[in-house]
C-alpha cells in the first residue's frame, strides 16, 4: 500500500494551529464575560477615553452593552446600543466554532473606514444614549 502525497499547505502547521487555538480562546471568553456580564454585583467602569475628553463619543461607543444585550437575547437592546453589537457577537461565535474561516477572510482596508464611520454617524446623530449631539 502506498501513500498519495499531500498537496503542499494542505494541512496548518503549528504556528496556525497555535494562532486558531488563541482565536477560539479569546472569543470563547468574551462570550463567557458577555454571558456572566448581568450577573456581576457591580460592572467595571470602562470609559471610552474620547468621551471622556471631548463629550464625543466613539464608533465603538456602547459596544460592551450592545454585546452583551446581543448574548442574552435582547436584539433591539442591542441595536440601540451599538448596531455592531450583533456582528461582533456573531463573528465570536464565528471564531469559536470556526476560527481557521476567519483567517481566510480578507477585507478591504476601505470597509473597515467605511463600518467605523457609520458606527460613528450613528453614534452622534442616532444613538439614543447619546442623545443625538449631531442633531442639537
Amino acid at each position: 500500500m502506498t501513500s498519495v502525497p499531500l498537496p503542499a499547505g494542505s494541512l496548518p502547521t503549528q504556528s496556525e494551529r497555535r494562532h486558531a487555538h488563541e482565536v477560539r480562546a479569546t472569543a470563547g471568553g468574551m462570550l463567557a464575560i458577555a454571558a456572566a456580564w448581568p450577573l456581576l454585583p457591580v460592572h467595571p467602569p470602562l470609559a471610552c477615553p474620547l468621551l471622556s475628553l471631548t463629550g464625543v463619543p466613539c464608533p465603538l461607543c456602547g459596544m460592551t452593552r450592545a454585546v452583551v444585550a446581543a448574548a442574552h437575547g435582547h436584539l433591539a437592546a442591542s441595536l440601540a446600543f451599538n448596531p455592531g453589537g450583533i456582528f461582533v457577537l456573531l463573528l465570536a461565535i464565528a471564531a469559536v466554532v470556526r476560527p481557521a474561516s476567519l483567517a481566510r477572510a480578507r477585507l478591504p482596508l476601505w470597509s473597515i473606514f467605511a463600518v467605523l464611520g457609520a458606527l460613528w454617524i450613528w453614534n452622534i446623530g442616532f444613538n439614543p444614549t447619546f442623545h443625538q449631539l449631531l442633531l442639537r
